[in-house]
């Protein structure tokens, strides 16, 4: 295994920031709906995929650690292409592996993903030295957020697996911002401070050779935020589209121009011209630098979704938190190993 930076390496996991990190994307991309009804509120279908996401990374360190070897992108598709299996018609329900598959507001659609559904139609999907699509599309950094958990664990494995689930279904221009929003949201997670968190992912991006243009899309913003913050003017001519570069861009913008309120950064985020988008990462990056209890409460308990982000939430916290021993996660539980799907 790979060892990350001095900044971000083995870093205790905080169980309150990946919680703040998770059900943040979750409140965010409902927010930026603007849609906010009496009762129960619909999740996203950014947060359906993060869920999966979640699942696939804790299937492969199991994996990992039972088997002594494991195949991330092979998880990450296998999870992708179950979550697919809801917006085929007439398709049948796999048979289940793990608890995720239990759950029925996961098998029903519940957004446009029309970019990662076509990827995902494609036999094998993409790789990234040959990618099925050309999308832009914020989707693929927005799922690959929860793999942030695994940056104070090993920086370099997480960077891969963020590229590589972009890959499957977007495009080259996807890989970088991905791969950046990750490691900014896993210094979140580490430090506490989203101001020093975009800080140590650029420096941490820059070291490990990640495309320029996107660590210089995340300078830009800093420098935005430094000169003119909260600004609407400034957010929409910084985010003018949804694609990945556009909305790592505001969602640094808006969380620096409020670092600690969380609140006022998703009233911020939704005007920009594509809400959902900045709302849903920004809310990601603000919950993993403050935790969840800075997340609007009065949103996050009417989230249909918000049990099992909790418990993928928790999950992913043990599963990425050091063992006395050396060891890492559950992975001596054998009920875990049910869990995940993993023999």
């Amino acid at each position: 295994m790979g060892h990350g930076s001095p900044s971000v390496a083995r870093v205790p996991v905080r169980g309150s920031r990946v919680r703040g990190l998770m059900h943040g994307l979750a409140v965010g991309e409902v927010l930026g709906a603007g849609v906010l009804p009496v009762g129960t509120l619909p999740h996203g279908v950014a947060t359906q995929l993060a869920c999966f996401t979640a699942a696939a990374s804790i299937r492969t360190s199991l994996r990992r650690s039972v088997n002594g070897t494991a195949d991330a992108r092979a998880d990450l598709l296998e999870a992708y292409l179950r979550w697919a299996r809801t917006w085929t018609a007439g398709a049948s329900r796999a048979a289940s592996t793990a608890w995720l598959d239990e759950v029925p507001l996961l098998a029903h659609a519940s957004g446009d993903a029309a970019d990662t559904v076509r990827g995902l139609a494609v036999t094998g999907a993409g790789t990234r030295r040959d990618p099925v699509t050309t999308s832009a599309g914020w989707h693929a950094l927005a799922r690959a957020l929860p793999l942030a958990a695994q940056v104070g664990r090993d920086t370099t494995a997480a960077v891969e697996f963020a590229v590589d689930s972009a890959a499957l279904t977007h495009g080259p221009r996807t890989f970088a911002p991905t791969a950046l929003a990750v490691l900014v949201a896993g210094a979140a997670l580490a430090t506490g401070d989203v101001g020093r968190a975009v800080a140590d992912g650029i420096t941490e991006a820059i070291l490990r050779g990640v495309d320029f243009a996107a660590v210089s899309v995340v300078d830009d913003a800093v420098r935005a935020a430094r000169e003119t913050p909260a600004s609407p003017v400034v957010l929409r001519a910084g985010a003018p589209d949804d694609s990945a570069a556009a909305t790592l861009w505001g969602a640094t913008y808006c969380a620096l121009s409020h670092p600690q309120g969380t609140a006022a950064a998703l009233a911020l985020a939704s005007a920009a011209p594509h809400p959902t988008a900045v709302s849903c990462v920004t809310g990601a990056l603000l919950g993993a630098a403050n935790g969840d209890d800075s997340l609007p409460q009065a949103v996050l308990t009417r989230i249909d979704l918000a049990y099992v982000v909790e418990r993928l939430s928790r999950d992913l916290a043990r599963d990425n938190r050091a063992n006395p021993d050396g060891s890492w996660g559950a992975s001596d539980d054998p009920t875990w190993r049910v869990r995940y799907g993993v023999d």
